[in-house]
């Protein structure tokens, strides 16, 4: 994600089927500093290499207000995972659908 420095105007990013997407990938994207500024909706959906270290990662998006996160076998502590963002995050709506 290295190319996301620049952009400044990124509200929404849906990551979806990206069997390349990892924890660290997410990690970098919470890191840049213009999508913490911005990035106000993200969807992660059937991306088997996120775990409950990414989505945790996530918490630097300070004005993320939507989280859509779906079919993601990889996040285990789906309840601490979720508290402790929402506890980073308290106006983020969460929207789930791990079963």
């Amino acid at each position: 994600f290295a190319f996301a420095d620049g952009l400044e105007h990124v509200t929404d990013i849906k990551l979806e089927k990206c069997m390349y997407i990892q924890d660290e990938c997410l990690q970098r994207l919470s890191d840049t500093g213009t999508l913490q500024k911005s990035l106000q909706q993200l969807k992660i959906i059937s991306c088997g290499n996120v775990t409950d270290r990414g989505i945790l990662a996530l918490h630097k998006l300070k004005n993320l207000e939507y989280l859509y996160l779906s079919d993601l076998p990889g996040i285990r502590e789906k309840e601490t995972t979720f508290r402790v963002l929402q506890q980073a995050l308290p106006n983020l709506q969460l929207e789930l659908d791990l079963e």
